[in-house]
């Protein structure tokens, strides 16, 4: 993969290395935090607490989903105008207040559940009770980070990838932990429907053309090509993997995963075919099928074998 000017435009992970080898820590450790805090019974929503019905969850998913089209069509209209410093602007501002808030949210969720259970003679105790705060300092840190080597382009791509994958894993967890059921795939299915659109004729597809940037596509044997995965595949492969792992069984998370991995190795052969591929329809949907039959398998057919 080139890479020309607005590189900023495209937030995305940079290898040569098959995409599958950057991904699989991020589902482990997607995985790993969906388990701690599976066995940590803990309950979030996003927007309206407790119990709700379908109908308003659904609406709740239609208003992410809205949210981020609008943000895309924004940007596109940005991009038309040649107002490149003003997306450097929003881009900034938003990556370094979500820096700060999900690592926040993962140290108040941690400190939200352990707090009272810790006596003052125990050692993690101080820790635990500032833990929001030594999180939100890394968050912080992370956030001047994001400015300085995703929007200014300082350092080398090892710096870039590893911001990358950190607020991919950071943002995917979160995502993954504070959704009801239906907003969360509402949300999933409609981002990744979108993502056809968008990565051929919509915004990720101006993007390209603004930055000169696609795929080589491999006519030669000896050439490694570079591979591009955008920060919001990392985002909603970690979610996935979070929200099955910590709402259901261990067994459904690895069964997520599974259809993730299969449907990133589909996703990487269309990307070499066609020069650009959306990453998220593949992975995300065979992950939800293999998800749905495990849970069939288990509400239906080992109940009546039971």
């Amino acid at each position: 993969m080139a890479k020309t000017s607005n590189r900023f435009l495209l937030i995305t992970f940079l290898t040569k290395k098959p995409i599958i080898i950057a991904l699989v820590p991020l589902l482990l450790l997607s995985f790993l935090v969906g388990w701690f805090y599976q066995t940590a019974n803990f309950e979030m929503n996003l927007f309206i607490q407790g119990e709700i019905n379908q109908p308003v969850q659904f609406m709740e998913g239609i208003i992410l989903v809205s949210i981020a089209i609008l943000s895309g069509i924004l940007i596109v209209v940005a991009i038309r105008r040649n107002l490149e410093k003003v997306l450097k602007v929003f881009f900034s501002i938003s990556l370094f207040i979500s820096s700060i808030s999900v690592f926040w949210l993962h140290g108040y969720l941690i400190k939200s559940k352990y707090s009272e259970v810790l006596i003052d003679s125990n050692p993690l105790t101080t820790l635990i009770r500032w833990i929001d705060v030594i999180m939100a300092i890394f968050g912080l840190i992370v956030g001047i980070s994001t400015f300085f080597v995703l929007i200014l382009e300082k350092g080398d791509s090892n710096y870039k990838n590893a911001l990358i994958f950190t607020m991919g894993i950071a943002i995917g967890t979160i995502f993954g932990l504070i959704f009801h059921i239906v907003t969360f795939f509402t949300l999933l299915i409609l981002i990744s429907i979108f993502d056809i659109y968008s990565v051929f004729r919509g915004p990720i597809s101006k993007i390209f053309e603004k930055t000169h940037l696609a795929v080589l596509p491999q006519n030669r044997q000896n050439e490694r090509t570079m591979v591009a995965i955008g920060i919001g595949d990392f985002i909603f492969y970690s979610a996935l993997v979070t929200f099955i792992s910590s709402k259901y069984s261990l067994v459904f998370g690895l069964c997520s995963m599974v259809g993730i991995i299969v449907g990133i190795k589909i996703t990487e052969k269309m990307l070499y075919r066609y020069t650009k591929f959306p990453g998220l329809p593949f992975p995300i949907f065979l992950s939800l099928f293999l998800f749905g039959m495990g849970w069939l398998v288990d509400h239906y057919l080992l109940s009546a074998l039971n």
